[in-house]
């Protein structure tokens, strides 16, 4: 693929001259990972920067008891890796790919000599990192602080909100097992929350395909009223 070209179609290096762009193209390099293919374990040595071409990739953490928390659902043009390629030189969690993936990996020093000679990849950089800690902060009060009908509203409206347009219908990229991992439910506590809440009028669900009925109603839910 030409590696250029599909770096000037990525968020992250809008506004980046196009002599930065070539020098980090000729050091980057494409891999492509099969559906399922964990490529990055935690405390993984792994001083690059990493971004997603195409595909769906999930960042989550294991305990010793094997159970897993999803922590990011990341997509086309989502950077990751950034505290590898810049600060330290384990990585801080496991990356898998959902389906078939290709991911563009930039040295941690080649993506640093440039930052630090082109201030707009630092304030992208920024913007995705100030981004990734709102949706950790919203996590984290999630898991502790709501029971498992309203993270799953709180998941909803959050999807709605990204879709940006004025519908009530949504279209799953994962399966309801990994949702309930995102959500640090179990799958049966997951489907007792949905069936709770379609009996409640709120949504209605056909596999991966959800439609908001009473969008109000699933808002008061997520804020806990």
């Amino acid at each position: 693929m030409d590696i250029l070209k599909q770096m000037q179609m990525l968020p992250l290096f809008q506004g980046i001259p196009v002599e930065k762009l070539r020098m980090l193209a000729k050091h980057a390099r494409y891999k492509t990972y099969k559906a399922g293919e964990m490529f990055i374990g935690e405390t993984d040595h792994a001083h690059a920067f990493y971004v997603i071409a195409t595909g769906q990739v999930k960042l989550y953490k294991s305990s010793p008891e094997g159970r897993e928390q999803t922590l990011n659902l990341l997509g086309p043009g989502d950077p990751f890796g950034m505290c590898t390629a810049f600060a330290i030189d384990s990585f801080p969690a496991n990356a898998m790919a959902l389906e078939e993936s290709g991911i563009l990996l930039i040295p941690g020093t080649v993506m640093e000599a440039v930052a630090m000679k082109e201030p707009r990849l630092l304030v992208n950089i920024i913007q995705v990192l100030s981004d990734r800690l709102r949706e950790s902060m919203s996590l984290i009060e999630s898991l502790s602080l709501k029971e498992i009908p309203q993270r799953l509203a709180s998941f909803l409206i959050h999807a709605l909100r990204i879709k940006g347009t004025q519908t009530n219908q949504l279209q799953l990229t994962v399966t309801q097992r990994e949702l309930a991992k995102i959500l640090g439910a179990t799958p049966e506590a997951l489907s007792r929350g949905i069936r709770k809440m379609s009996n409640a009028g709120l949504l209605a669900v056909d596999g991966r395909s959800i439609r908001i009925l009473d969008q109000p109603a699933l808002r008061e839910m997520a804020e806990g009223d």
